[in-house]
């Protein structure tokens, strides 16, 4: 089963997925302002200043908390429902991203939006690994409160403001620092990989570095954590390394178009989340919750890069379908809308740009329609398919059922009645068959 925010979802009722999006967040809050908090309005003057800066003018075009605003972009998805197949979307924001705050807000979307399945994540924000954290516990311990933090989040929900909202997947924003892995580090891949073992959730990696001219840093600290993680027992079919677009910087026969086949040949899938980027913006905002107000600010700064354009993401795609075949089952795609430029009202692609522009253009060149659904949907469904409910317990050999609602029961003398051959779990099933004049029962199939 699928766990979504609200419901569980059988595998075959999923129609095409967005597999990293964001639809409720508030990361404009570090730069926000109280005018930019009375007033969201994106102007459409402004829009060039947001695709330099995306934190300017106050913060308002990373403030993604208007739940109408998000239900009409939403919305537009919905027209994707194949039949009875809803498309369905994951929602990778994270606590210091507005996560909590926004949980009736987002609950309450899932409920209007009928025809789409909506999903969130559970995280596990290293800062909390610090002296109290650690206190009178072994590594291994540590390890462990981390796994069943994130399999209590897994099992039983978030809640704020009286909503619950159910994580289907787990999402960890890890900040290069170094190409070991420190102590800290060390606790927290094995609790990851604890958590992952035991309830089988997929495992989104989103790595970020200071300064994007240590790529090769980047691309070894990446390795590190994947070889750590699977040592640790950890699923590789069930990891997922985000923002692989960033390797696409060259052509297909470059260095990093290598380092995604050692990724894949690892047997993890590697995610493609700026499709469509490019048209509205000239920056990738890996993690921005790292980001100063000062720095946030500025139209250049060291993390980011400009979005690799569609033209390219189309040519490292249709290569690795065509020419890596193997590794089909292994890619997915998604548009990463985290800005509101980003919206169809206010000239982006929206979330439908994947599937209204980007796939005709990955089919002229050689895409079959097969592959294309199991990049779409396949891949994302097997990723998600991991709950399974809990058994129903036994039913103690001395309950008793009733005639009339079909309940079990426990016979306590006083409660129950019998009348003919008829037995009651109440006076109300009494009193609803005594109005039948105590008619026959139809025969049960």
């Amino acid at each position: 089963m699928i766990r979504t925010v609200r419901e569980l979802v059988v595998p075959e009722s999923v129609g095409v997925t967005l597999p990293h999006e964001h639809v409720l967040h508030n990361i404009g809050a570090l730069a926000a302002t109280t005018e930019c908090n009375a007033d969201l309005e994106i102007r459409m003057e402004d829009l060039m200043d947001y695709r330099r800066a995306p934190f300017a003018h106050g913060g308002r075009n990373l403030l993604l908390q208007k739940e109408d605003e998000a239900f009409r972009e939403l919305e537009r998805l919905q027209q994707f429902k194949d039949h009875t197949l809803k498309p369905l979307v994951v929602d990778v924001t994270l606590p210091a991203e507005g996560r909590d705050l926004l949980v009736k807000e987002r609950v309450r979307l899932a409920e209007r939006l009928k025809d789409l399945n909506l999903l969130t994540v559970t995280t596990f924000e290293s800062e909390k690994i610090d002296e109290a954290f650690a206190i009178g516990l072994s590594p291994t311990e540590q390890s462990e409160r981390i796994a069943k933090t994130l399999q209590s989040e897994l099992m039983f929900g978030i809640e704020s403001g009286g909503a619950v909202a159910f994580p289907g997947a787990m999402y960890q924003q890890i900040h290069v620092k170094s190409r070991e892995l420190s102590a800290k580090e060390e606790i927290l891949v094995h609790g990851l990989a604890l958590a992952q073992a035991q309830t089988h959730a997929p495992l989104y990696l989103s790595f970020s570095i200071d300064d994007a001219a240590r790529n090769a840093e980047l691309e070894q600290s990446v390795q590190v954590w994947i070889r750590s993680l699977l040592h640790a027992g950890a699923e590789s079919k069930k990891l997922v390394v985000c923002h692989a677009d960033r390797w696409s910087r060259e052509n297909v026969q470059g260095a990093g178009y290598a380092f995604l086949l050692q990724l894949l040949d690892l047997g993890v899938s590697v995610l493609f989340d700026l499709v469509g980027l490019l048209a509205v913006s000239d920056t990738v905002l890996v993690n921005p919750t790292l980001k100063s107000v000062s720095s946030a600010c500025e139209a250049s700064d060291l993390e980011s890069q400009a979005p690799p354009p569609d033209s390219r993401l189309v040519e490292w795609v249709a290569s690795l379908v065509n020419d890596q075949s193997r590794y089909v089952s292994q890619i997915l795609l998604s548009t990463n809308v985290h800005q509101r430029i980003q919206y169809r009202r206010y000239g982006g692609g929206g979330y439908t740009y994947l599937f209204e522009s980007f796939k005709h253009r990955l089919l002229r060149q050689g895409v079959t329609a097969v592959q294309w659904g199991e990049i779409v949907r396949t891949n994302v469904v097997s990723l998600l398919a991991w709950y399974i409910p809990p058994e129903a317990p036994p039913i103690p050999k001395n309950y008793l059922q009733c005639s009339i609602c079909a309940n079990y029961f426990e016979p306590i003398e006083g409660e129950y009645f019998t009348k003919f051959t008829f037995t009651y779990c109440g006076t109300k099933c009494l009193r609803r068959h005594s109005r039948q004049k105590f008619a026959p029962l139809p025969a049960k199939n």
